[in-house]
């Protein structure tokens, strides 16, 4: 007797949960696209977003139809910095974009999760804490048909061309031609895709 009542009560209580779970996605997607429509300046209306995405700075960040935003995702514009992201472009979960200058991302592309794409560095002069000089930026241009794999690095002045690969936690820090797959700390080409 006493585990049917037991039963009983425990479905009564999770008949609202069941009810709501198939409703969650969708208002799930409901408030975190509008959460980031309110971040960010310039928003294709069929863009995704997977989770909450942190916007920091002048919000000078234009994405393109279909893109897919992962959860966590951040990105930072300062000064004149600009973020252009095209149609079709996944950026995963944790991936960080920073924009002093610009960073440019072209169609269907796929940033993988903790991906860190930054245009500028910190001055390295001597005589002045490193903390307190200027930032030195140079865009970054990434092409489209472009796999970046989790974990990457994207340093300034960087172009990836179209149709390349860049393997799981490399470090890019020159040019990657089109159609090439890249790997390691630093990044050197392996071969052709």
């Amino acid at each position: 007797m006493k585990q049917r009542i037991l039963a009983i009560m425990t479905f009564m209580v999770s008949l609202p949960f069941r009810l709501f779970c198939p409703f969650r996605y969708y208002w799930g997607r409901i408030w975190n696209n509008g959460r980031a429509a309110a971040q960010i300046r310039c928003l294709a209306p069929s863009v995704q977003f997977d989770g909450s995405v942190t916007v920091i700075g002048t919000r000078n960040v234009r994405i393109g139809e279909s893109a897919r935003i992962g959860d966590l995702a951040e990105f930072t514009t300062n000064d004149e910095g600009v973020i252009r992201i095209g149609r079709e472009v996944r950026v995963n979960r944790g991936a960080t974009i920073c924009a002093y200058m610009e960073v440019s991302i072209d169609d269907f592309t796929m940033i993988g999760e903790f991906v860190s794409i930054r245009d500028a560095n910190h001055g390295i002069a001597r005589g002045e804490q490193v903390r307190c000089q200027p930032h030195e930026a140079r865009p970054i241009r990434i092409g489209s048909d472009v796999w970046i794999g989790r974990g990457a690095c994207i340093l300034p002045g960087v172009t990836i061309g179209n149709g390349s690969i860049i393997g799981a936690n490399s470090v890019v820090t020159k040019d990657v031609p089109p159609n090439c797959i890249a790997v390691g700390i630093p990044a050197r080409i392996i071969r052709e895709r």
